[in-house]
């Protein structure tokens, strides 16, 4: 039995198109499946919780990349459950780097071949992450671009917040060593985009049991553009604006006398410290 867990209104309808597909071939084909619709946010964390609780073996996200992280949360126990990913956002950044296929029929073929795969995600707390969290830079853009959706416009809400950010002074503990950083953001990433192509961390894997931490400072000689063009293309590591460090956990944590929010898979926290670790081949998927 396919259960269906999917945003009709991700990817501006791409998400009610690939829905109806599904629908589709499943009957054509006889395969045995629920569909359910969420309706606000975390609804696909509950729905995916009750369906868990009722037994559940396989649960196919299907939507963007919120949908994919609102999904994992609810999901009760891998070793019960499988989670399949059907891509129907703007952005699919988790579907670049998890190579997953952008046609919802050709990716539904996978799912139903049924061959199991492990792949990681990062355990925050209570919550766990499929791609990419942080705090800094990140959160000042998804706060200005908070309703709307594109590249083209993460890209101008980016430039604008770097033109006005002040940086972030964080406490930064990884392999048993702190350190204190003046930095624009600071990025706990499995997978290898966000806001829609933009490769914060382009040597990411989601199956290496590793996390990759990227720390960006603003450049020493203040020119931000051609920083940004880099950033946007992958092209800042290595760069001496920018630490890249491959670790198992990592604490990310405001300096004493500051506060700030974090974002996790693009949901923002104002009160949720940044304590990460590498669930290795914590997330039962499919091949």
């Amino acid at each position: 039995m396919l259960n269906f867990i999917a945003n009709i209104k991700s990817g501006k309808g791409r998400g009610n198109k690939a829905l109806k597909k599904l629908r589709n071939y499943c009957s054509i084909n006889n395969i045995p499946y629920t569909a359910h619709i969420t309706e606000e946010p975390r609804h696909a964390t509950r729905i995916a919780t009750a369906l868990c609780e009722n037994g559940a073996r396989t649960v196919v996200a299907v939507g963007g990349d919120g949908t994919f992280s609102e999904v994992l949360n609810g999901i009760v126990s891998f070793e019960q459950t499988a989670l399949g990913f059907i891509p129907a956002g703007r952005g699919n950044d988790y579907a670049r780097c998890a190579k997953l296929d952008l046609d919802p029929l050709k990716a539904l073929t996978h799912i139903l071949r049924g061959e199991i795969a492990r792949t990681d995600y990062i355990e925050i707390g209570d919550r766990r992450c499929l791609n990419v969290a942080g705090t800094g830079l990140d959160v000042a853009v998804l706060e200005r671009v908070a309703g709307k959706s594109g590249k083209i416009t993460y890209l101008k809400s980016l430039i604008w917040c770097i033109r006005h950010f002040t940086p972030y002074v964080l406490d930064i503990s990884v392999n048993g060593e702190t350190s204190r950083h003046e930095c624009i953001m600071a990025g706990v990433c499995n997978g290898t985009t966000f806001g829609g192509g933009i490769r914060l961390s382009p040597l990411s894997k989601t199956d290496d049991g590793k996390l990759d931490l990227i720390i960006m400072r603003l450049p020493a000689d203040g020119k931000i553009m051609p920083a940004l063009f880099k950033f946007t293309k992958g092209k800042h590591i290595g760069m001496e604006y920018t630490t890249h460090i491959v670790c198992d956990e990592v604490t990310v944590a405001p300096a004493e006398g500051f506060s700030y929010p974090i974002q996790t898979d693009g949901e923002i926290f104002y009160d949720k410290p940044l304590i990460c670790r590498v669930v290795k081949g914590g997330l039962k998927t499919f091949a």
